[in-house]
C-alpha cells in the first residue's frame, strides 16, 4: 500500500464530505491495512483502508451489530467508497487512548479490566437458538459444522502449493484439522455473539476514568462461541490478565487452555490466507504450547 497515495485519497475524501481541508493528518500502518486520522477545528474523521478485499464491508456489518448491543461507544459510519483501486471507510473519530497504552497501575488495570470484561460478557450473553452463524447469515446447529464451513477454505489454502507454510507446519495443521471434532466437542453447543478480534489494541480507554471509551475494529462479528473472543485477550498486554478476570465472572468448560491455542493457530492461518502474512517461528511456538496443554 502506498502511504502517500492513501493520505491524498483520504484528504480529498475528507474535503468532499465535509467541505473542509484537513489541517491535521496522521497515518498508522496496521496489520490489515492503513488508518488515516484527519481533523480541523470543526471536524474529525478516521479513514480506513484494508489490504483484504471485502474486509471493510464486513466491518460495516460488524459495527452496525455491535452498536445495537454493547454499552459503550462504537464508531459511526460516515461513508464507504472506492478510489484509485482502494476501498475505504470513513468513520467517526472517538476520543480515547488505545488500551495497549493503559498505565501499569493497579487502579487503571482493575478498573479497565472489570469494565471491559463486563462489556464482553454482555455481548457473549447474546445467543441464537438456531446455533452458529455462517457467512450468508444462515445457521447450523453445531460448532463443528460451522467451524468446518469457516475454516475449510483456510485449510485448503495452507495445504496448497501456493501457501508459504513449511512441510512440517502443513503436517501439524493436517493433524490439527483431523482433531477438530474432538477438540471442539465440549463447546459444540451454545452460540454467543462475538467481536472476533477483541484484543485491547481494538479498545479505547478514558485516561481520566480508565474505563472503556470505545470498542473499534471488529473482524467477523457473528454468532460463534465466546472462546473465539477469549483467546484474543492474551494477545496484547498479557500483564493485564483480562482472561483471568473474565473467567472469574464466567465458568469455562474444561480444556479451554488447549482450545485457546487451537483457535489461535487457525486464526493465524486465516490471516495468512487473507493478507499473505506468515511467521514460521511464531506459529511453531504456538504448536509447542498447544502440545503442552494437550499432554
Amino acid at each position: 500500500m502506498n502511504q502517500q497515495q492513501l493520505e491524498r485519497i483520504a484528504s480529498d475524501t475528507f474535503q468532499r464530505l465535509f467541505g473542509l481541508r484537513a489541517s491535521f493528518v496522521q497515518t498508522e500502518l496496521t496489520f490489515y491495512g492503513c488508518v488515516v486520522f484527519l481533523a480541523t477545528d470543526k471536524q474529525k474523521a478516521v479513514i480506513k483502508f484494508s489490504k483484504e478485499i471485502g474486509r471493510l464491508a464486513k466491518e460495516i456489518q460488524g459495527l452496525e451489530r455491535l452498536t445495537k448491543i454493547v454499552d459503550c461507544p462504537v464508531p459511526a459510519i460516515y461513508f464507504y467508497g472506492r478510489d484509485e483501486g482502494y476501498e475505504y471507510l470513513v468513520l467517526e473519530w472517538l476520543d480515547g487512548q488505545s488500551a495497549h497504552e493503559l498505565p501499569p497501575e493497579k487502579k487503571a488495570i482493575e478498573t479497565f479490566g472489570d469494565h471491559y470484561t463486563d462489556i464482553l460478557l454482555a455481548l457473549h450473553e447474546c445467543s441464537n437458538e438456531q446455533g452458529f452463524e455462517l457467512e450468508d447469515q444462515t445457521f447450523v446447529p453445531t460448532l463443528n459444522q460451522a467451524f468446518e464451513h469457516w475454516m475449510y477454505p483456510v485449510y485448503r489454502y495452507l495445504m496448497s502449493s501456493a501457501s508459504p507454510f513449511s512441510a512440517q507446519l502443513k503436517a501439524n495443521f493436517e493433524r490439527l484439522w483431523e482433531s477438530r471434532a474432538q477438540v471442539l466437542a465440549p463447546i459444540n453447543q451454545g452460540s454467543s455473539l462475538v467481536h472476533d478480534d477483541c484484543h485491547i489494541g481494538n479498545v479505547l480507554f478514558d485516561p481520566k476514568t480508565y474505563k472503556v471509551a470505545a470498542l473499534i475494529d471488529p473482524c467477523d462479528v457473528g454468532f460463534k462461541h465466546r472462546e473465539f473472543d477469549l483467546f484474543h485477550l492474551y494477545d496484547v498486554r498479557p500483564d493485564l490478565n483480562l482472561a483471568d478476570v473474565y473467567m472469574k465472572k464466567a465458568t469455562l468448560v474444561d480444556g479451554h487452555q488447549a482450545r485457546r491455542w487451537f483457535l489461535s493457530l487457525w486464526d493465524d492461518a486465516k490471516h495468512s490466507r487473507n493478507i499473505g502474512w506468515y511467521d514460521e517461528a511464531w506459529i511453531s511456538h504456538k504448536f509447542e504450547r498447544y502440545g503442552q496443554e494437550c499432554a
